[in-house]
């Protein structure tokens, strides 16, 4: 009954949005506000009706009501409760449900806003996220249903995708969704904008803090996407290249081109045209990012099975690209900048380098994900581009993009002098060299790595001297302590310092991806009991094969027991335990590593595969140097969002310093 009731309010959140979209253009059109806001509660209706429906579907999954297909395919009676309620995004049909909810959400809150000098652009902002949100239902209502019914119910259910009973994969998935829908609500207001011929930077100032938290989601869903990865698929990495990974970073690439070019425009109206162009085509990644996924085009272990969902995103994304693309070059008189780029040796020249460097790294992703499609519409074949294609030509690019990220802040607005620039250089050069002498004396000897090495310190210690700068002028000014000035200087300047933090961030992650990237060790050797064997600088030895008990009821698990010992001094490391779990209702064998060694190096074992009942067994050994650095980046740049995104309350402290500022002042004035 709660599950039918669910289903109803599903139909009728999608005849809502529909309203929603005719009652929004009819008030436009007659210039009648009561269409509009009717329209406007509409599309806040569809938030609690989809909830509604998704409740109705968690009822059916923690009931165990397998008359329901999609019950019976994601959950069984063994499956625990927690699993079942994470369950509603572990196949399509749920995660479009899912995905609606999230989607829904966003609109809701959008539709909360007060709306003042923008509710000119109201109805065409309803209509837009509409008109979305009424695609996606019609996918879950007529293709993808997940409330659809078995004439004859099954006793139990395969249970849940084992490669989903992980806590990264039960958060992933959430974040990316939060991710890719948030971005519906900039998207809206950059058509919105359009379509009422406005000239002025409102919609962009309207959409910045929207299109920071999809940005900021998005950001969150593939760390932690590649946390699973570590953990569950036994690359012994964070990234492989694989289209689904590939299809979230095309959006995010062009999303943070759109943030970065956002700032020109604010602070010099130029590139009106370009931040459109950047909003329209983030949107479209993420409609072809949502199709890469859910209509099985492309092999990967991300993505749902082969489904009827192609043509549909395909027919959706031609009507969209070809509507917006029309209302964008109907506009183009309406979008001329009011100023000229002065030179190109500028913080807008090189926020434009950046944004090209976005764009053609995108491209490159983009053009490696889809090749197989094309080779095989072309050739009858299809062609797989693997990770060295990506390593050669998208890496470099972005190599530059940290480099430049030191370099863009030391830039004055307008034309940059070089002398200046130079001068500012002196001490994170000098820093930069005296680390990279360091790494040459403990063994770092490659050129390409050290190359990498020099442009994330580089960038690393600018953005360190820039927070020194700003806290050290604050100190001379009020006398305050290190901390204070800096904490104060934060929150008197947050959007900055979020933007230098997030920096901090990628130049993290990025000195972390060069360790593993190039100092990574992978072998995989076959021992004997008792034995050992030498990887690195750590020796293995295997203990020996037992049964243990599963985590889960439907499966059956075999552990391994090593020893991992200093090869140069004997003294012990750790244990580990690498294990192989057997789902016989799945058909499905999970390897499932096991880490120890320090924090700087992590040593990250599988077991492969064993013979005579464990007699000898073969283990994958990678040992991976500053991975955990990978991981702290990630952590580092949402914290930076978190600043710039989160508005402080006036500190009790800014009135009296500003009229200690100004008695200062009218002092000086009074003395001349």
């Amino acid at each position: 009954m709660i599950t039918d009731v669910g289903y109803l309010a599903v139909i009728m959140s999608f005849a809502a949005s529909l309203y929603a979209v005719g009652a929004s253009l009819w008030g436009a059109r007659r210039d009648d506000d009561r269409f509009v806001q009717s329209g406007r509660m509409a599309a806040a209706l569809t938030f609690p009706l989809i909830l509604a429906g998704a409740i109705g579907l968690w009822f059916a999954l923690v009931t165990g009501d397998f008359g329901v297909k999609y019950v019976a395919q994601v959950s069984s009676l063994d499956t625990p409760l927690f699993f079942r309620l994470t369950a509603l995004w572990g196949s399509q049909n749920g995660s479009i449900l899912f995905w609606n909810l999230i989607m829904s959400g966003f609109i809701f809150f959008a539709m909360l806003r007060p709306w003042r000098e923008d509710r000119p652009m109201l109805p065409y902002v309803t209509a837009t996220m509409m008109l979305v949100l009424a695609f996606f239902l019609f996918i879950n209502l007529f293709v993808a249903n997940p409330f659809e019914r078995f004439a004859f119910p099954p006793s139990d259910g395969a249970g849940l995708n084992p490669l989903l009973r992980h806590p990264g994969m039960i958060i992933h998935p959430p974040m990316l969704y939060a991710g890719f829908t948030g971005f519906i609500v900039p998207f809206a207001f950059c058509i919105a904008s359009l379509a009422t011929r406005r000239t002025d930077n409102l919609w962009l100032l309207l959409s910045r803090r929207w299109m920071l938290v999809g940005w900021a989601f998005l950001t969150a869903g593939l760390f932690l996407g590649g946390r699973w990865a570590h953990d569950v698929l036994g690359w012994g990495g964070y990234w492989g290249w694989d289209p689904v990974e590939n299809k979230s970073l095309v959006p995010w690439l062009i999303g943070t081109a759109f943030l970065h070019s956002a700032m020109i425009q604010e602070k010099r109206g130029m590139f009106k045209n370009w931040n459109v162009f950047l909003m329209l085509l983030t949107f479209a990644s993420v409609i072809w990012g949502t199709a890469v996924v859910r209509s099985g085009v492309l092999t990967s272990v991300h993505a749902f099975a082969q489904s009827d969902l192609g043509p549909l995103f395909l027919a959706f994304i031609v009507v969209m690209l070809v509507w917006s693309a029309a209302l964008w070059i109907s506009r183009l008189d309406t979008l001329k900048s009011d100023n000229k780029l002065d030179s190109g040796f500028s913080r807008e020249g090189i926020f434009l380098l950046q944004n090209v460097l976005f764009l053609s790294t995108a491209l490159t992703v983009f053009i490696g994900t889809v090749f197989p499609i094309l080779t095989e519409a072309l050739g009858g074949v299809k062609i797989t581009v693997g990770p060295p294609f990506y390593n050669q030509v998208a890496v470099p690019q972005m190599a530059v993009l940290v480099l430049l990220m030191g370099i863009a802040p030391l830039m004055a607005w307008g034309k940059a002098n070089a002398r200046a620039l130079g001068r500012m250089s002196i001490i994170p050069l000098a820093l930069t060299a005296l680390s990279l002498g360091v790494l040459v004396v403990v063994g770092v000897r490659q050129v390409i790595p050290l190359m990498l090495f020099a442009l994330s310190l580089y960038t690393l210690y600018q953005t360190l001297i820039e927070y020194g700068r700003g806290a050290a002028a604050r100190m001379k000014t009020t006398g305050e302590s290190l901390p204070l000035a800096l904490g104060r200087l934060m929150l008197r300047n947050q959007r900055r310092y979020g933007g230098y933090l997030i920096h901090l961030g990628v130049v993290i992650f990025a000195i972390g991806a060069t360790g593993k990237g190039f100092y990574g060790v992978d072998v995989l050797r076959n021992i004997a009991i008792n034995d050992t064997i030498i990887v690195g600088n750590y020796a293995f030895t295997y203990r020996g094969l037992r049964a243990v008990p599963c985590e889960f009821n439907d499966c059956r698990t075999m552990q391994a027991s090593v020893l991992v010992t200093d090869a140069r001094d004997g003294s012990i490391v750790g244990a580990v335990f690498p294990r192989r779990d057997t789902y016989p209702v799945q058909q499905h064998t999970a390897t499932i590593a096991d880490v120890t060694g320090s924090w700087f190096e992590e040593v990250y074992v599988i077991l492969a595969a064993w013979e005579d009942a464990g007699a000898t067994a073969s283990f994958q050994v990678y040992i991976n140097p500053l991975i955990n650095l990978i991981w702290l980046g990630g952590l580092v740049m949402i914290l930076g969002f978190g600043l710039a995104f989160w508005k402080a309350p006036e500190p009790a402290w800014a009135p009296s310093m500003q009229r200690a500022r100004q008695a200062s002042h009218a002092g000086v004035h009074a003395e001349r």
